[in-house]
């Protein structure tokens, strides 16, 4: 028997399904289905531990109005380009901003102790 491991995104939240694949040990492909099975639960877990590691971060960190609206766009998957376009600024104005915005959430990293960013 194999157990698939599924995390689902509803909204801001997370709900963890699991599946049971009744399946004979020594087929050839259990073995590969349950380590895809695996790899992809620990990737899910990963992505909640960066995205709450970076919730925490955004609300210890005092960003200027602009550095959070750009960081927020980022986030969403924007890239400068569209997000200078968006805010009404240059390019080279969203890069700064947000270098400067990652450059205080690394130093809160520093100061909680948090090695990922």
């Amino acid at each position: 028997m194999a157990i698939v491991v599924e995390v689902q995104q509803i909204g801001d939240l997370f709900r963890i399904v699991s599946h049971q694949i009744v399946e004979s040990d020594d087929n050839p492909e259990f073995e590969a289905l349950q380590r895809v099975a695996d790899e992809s639960a620990a990737e899910a877990f990963r992505m909640i531990e960066v995205r709450d590691t970076l919730q925490v971060l955004l609300e210890r960190t005092q960003l200027e109005q602009r550095e959070s609206e750009v960081v927020a766009l980022f986030l969403l998957g924007w890239d400068f380009p569209e997000i200078a376009q968006q805010i009404g600024v240059s390019r080279q104005f969203v890069q700064a901003t947000f270098k400067r915005a990652v450059a205080k959430l690394r130093k809160t990293a520093e100061a909680l102790g948090i090695n990922a960013l």
